[in-house]
C-alpha cells in the first residue's frame, strides 16, 4: 500500500473533541465572563471531588510499573523475538526525553521551588515560609512532582500499547491500552470511537496547558532580552510561530526533522546544565538535594496520597493533584507515540529507559535548576520571590541574570523552551492524527498531513485563550479538565498491565508464527 492510501477520517472520534476544544475558543471570544464562570465551576468540582482518586491512581501506577519491570513480562520483546529497533539507541533516547520533558520542566523547574519556599503548606507540615525547612520541603516536592511518578504514568500505557499493537496485532487505537482488562469488546466500532475520542480531548487539553506555559516562558525571555512587555500580544506572536514550526516538523515525520530537533535539544540541555553546575554553588546544590532526596524517599507514600482534607488545605489540589491530572492528560496519547517508537526492544528495556534513565535525568535537572534558583535566593544574588509574584515566567531569567555570563545563556534557554515544546507537541500531533484516522499500520504509519495540522494548531489556540483569560491558573484548570477524562483510560491501562504481567502469552500472536508487523486495520 502506498503512503497515505487507505486512510479515512474516523468521524465520531475526531469531531467530538475537536468541537469541544474549538468551543473553548469560540465561547471565550463571545462571552468571556460566562466562559470563566463555567470553567471555574467545573474546576472547583474536580478539585473537591476527584483529588483523592488521582492520588490513589498515581500510587497504583508506580507500583504496577515497577512490578512489570522485574516480572517475566519484562523479558518480552515488542514485535516478537526477531524484531529489530527502527531507531538507534541515541535517537530513541533523545526523542523519549524531549517528548516527555517538554516545556513544563523548563517553566516550573526554576519557578516552582520558589513558590514552595515562599508559600509552603504550613497547615499541613508545619513548615514556615522562607526558612531552611521550607527550602528542603521545596526540593522534596520537586522530586515528587517531576521524577518517578510522571515517568511511570508515561511508561505504563506505552508498554501496554506497544505490546497490543505489535505483538497482539491490534489496530492503532488507544483501546489497546485497556483491551487486556476489558476484552475484545473495546475494539467494537462504538467503543473504539468513544475511547479514542475521550483520549483526544484529554491530550488536547493537556497540550493546551503545556503550550500555555511555553508561551509565557518564551515571552519572558524575549521580554528580558528586548524590553518588550510579556503580555497577551507577545504570547500570541510566540504562539503563531510555535504553531508553524510544530506543524512543519510533525508533517515531516519521526525520522526526519523531529529526530534532528530532539538531538539538538538534548545537546542544549547538556550545555545549560553544565553552565549551572559551573556558575552556581555545586556544593550547596548537591548537599541540599541529598538531604531532600532522603526526605522525598522517606515520605513518598504520605506525600503522593496527600489531599489536604484534614486541614481543609487547597495546596495539594493546586499543586500535587494538578500534576497528577496533568501527567495523566498526556499519558494515553504519549503512550501511543512512545509505544510506537519502542519497536524491537524488550519491555524491561523500555521501562528502564523511561522510568530509569529519563526520570533520573529529570532528577538531575531539578538538582541543578531548582537548586540554583533556591541558592540564588538564599545568597541574595536576586530577589526571585519578588520575580515570582510578578509572574512565574520571570523567575528563570532573573535567576540566570544573577549568574556570571547569564545573559549569554538566556538565548539558549529560550531556544530550549521552543524546541522542547515543538518536540512534545509534534509527537502528540502525530499520535492524535493517527488516532483520528483509520488504516494506520506499522507498514503505513503516517496519518494524513491535514490532521497533523489540525492537532498542531487547536491545542495552541486553547492554551492561548486560557492564559489570556485566566493567567497561570488557566494552565492548571485546563490540565485538570484533560486529566479527569484521561484518568479513566489510565485506570484501564493499569489493570491491563497487571493482566499482561500474568497472562501475556495469551495475547502474543508473534509466538504462533504470524509474520511480525501484520495487524488488523482499524475501522
Amino acid at each position: 500500500m502506498k503512503k497515505g492510501q487507505g486512510k479515512q477520517l474516523r468521524v465520531m472520534t475526531f469531531f467530538p473533541p475537536f468541537v469541544i476544544l474549538t468551543a473553548f475558543v469560540v465561547i471565550s471570544l463571545i462571552n468571556q465572563e460566562a466562559f470563566l464562570g463555567l470553567i471555574n465551576s467545573i474546576n472547583d468540582w474536580i478539585i473537591a471531588n476527584l483529588g483523592w482518586a488521582a492520588s490513589i491512581l498515581a500510587l497504583v501506577i508506580v507500583v504496577v510499573t515497577i512490578w512489570a519491570m522485574f516480572s517475566k513480562f519484562g523479558n518480552v520483546r515488542i514485535g516478537g523475538e526477531d524484531a529489530k529497533p527502527e531507531l538507534s539507541n541515541f535517537a530513541w533516547f533523545t526523542i523519549a526525553l524531549t517528548t516527555t520533558m517538554a516545556a513544563g520542566v523548563l517553566f516550573w523547574g526554576p519557578g516552582e521551588p520558589i513558590a514552595h519556599f515562599m508559600y509552603p503548606p504550613t497547615e499541613l507540615y508545619g513548615v514556615e515560609p522562607m526558612t531552611a525547612e521550607a527550602m528542603k520541603f521545596s526540593m522534596e516536592t520537586m522530586f515528587l512532582h517531576w521524577t518517578i511518578v510522571p515517568y511511570c504514568m508515561y511508561a505504563l500505557p506505552a508498554v501496554v500499547f506497544a505490546f497490543m499493537y505489535y505483538n497482539a496485532k491490534k489496530p492503532y487505537s488507544i483501546a489497546n491500552e485497556i483491551s487486556p482488562l476489558l476484552g475484545e469488546r473495546v475494539y467494537s466500532h462504538r467503543w473504539m470511537q468513544i475511547i479514542d475520542g475521550i483520549t483526544l480531548f484529554a491530550i488536547g487539553a493537556g497540550m493546551a496547558g503545556s503550550v500555555a506555559q511555553a508561551f509565557m516562558n518564551i515571552s519572558g525571555g524575549i521580554s528580558k532580552l528586548t524590553g518588550l512587555p510579556s503580555d497577551p500580544r507577545l504570547w500570541l506572536m510566540v504562539g503563531i510561530v510555535l504553531s508553524v514550526v510544530t506543524v512543519t516538523t510533525a508533517v515531516s515525520g519521526i525520522q526526519k526533522a523531529m529526530k534532528h530537533v530532539s538531538n539538538i535539544n538534548v545537546y542544549g540541555f547538556a550545555i545549560f546544565l553544565f553552565f549551572l553546575l559551573v556558575t552556581s554553588n555545586a556544593s550547596f546544590l548537591f548537599n541540599l538535594s541529598t538531604e531532600s532526596l532522603g526526605g522525598f524517599a522517606g515520605t513518598f507514600i504520605e506525600r503522593i496520597l496527600i489531599t489536604g482534607a484534614s486541614q481543609e488545605s487547597q495546596w495539594p489540589q493546586w499543586w500535587t493533584t494538578f500534576y497528577w491530572f496533568s501527567w495523566m492528560a498526556w499519558a494515553p496519547t504519549s503512550g501511543a507515540f512512545m509505544g510506537r517508537i519502542a519497536y524491537g526492544r524488550k519491555v524491561k528495556t523500555i521501562l528502564g529507559m523511561y522510568v530509569g534513565v529519563c526520570a533520573s535525568i529529570s532528577a538531575i535537572w531539578m538538582v541543578l535548576v531548582s537548586g540554583t534558583a533556591l541558592w540564588v535566593q538564599k545568597a541574595g544574588l536576586a530577589d526571585l520571590c519578588a520575580s515570582y509574584d510578578m509572574g512565574v515566567e520571570n523567575v528563570p531569567y532573573e535567576m540566570l541574570s544573577a549568574l556570571p555570563g547569564g545573559f549569554i545563556i538566556i538565548p539558549l534557554f529560550v531556544i530550549l523552551i521552543f524546541l522542547s515544546t515543538v518536540t512534545a507537541c509534534n509527537s502528540n500531533a502525530i499520535a492524535m492524527a493517527g488516532i483520528s484516522a483509520s488504516g494506520i499500520s506499522p507498514e503505513n504509519p503516517e496519518p494524513p498531513m491535514w490532521l497533523k495540522c489540525v492537532w498542531g494548531i487547536i491545542p495552541m489556540a486553547v492554551g492561548y485563550i486560557m492564559i489570556a483569560a485566566v493567567g497561570i491558573n488557566g494552565v492548571k484548570i485546563i490540565a485538570n479538565f484533560g486529566g479527569m477524562f484521561a484518568a479513566l483510560i489510565m485506570i484501564g491501562a493499569a489493570g491491563s498491565l497487571v493482566v499482561l504481567i500474568k497472562r501475556h502469552k495469551k495475547f502474543d500472536k508473534t509466538l504462533s508464527g504470524q509474520p511480525v508487523g501484520q495487524v488488523e486495520s482499524a475501522e
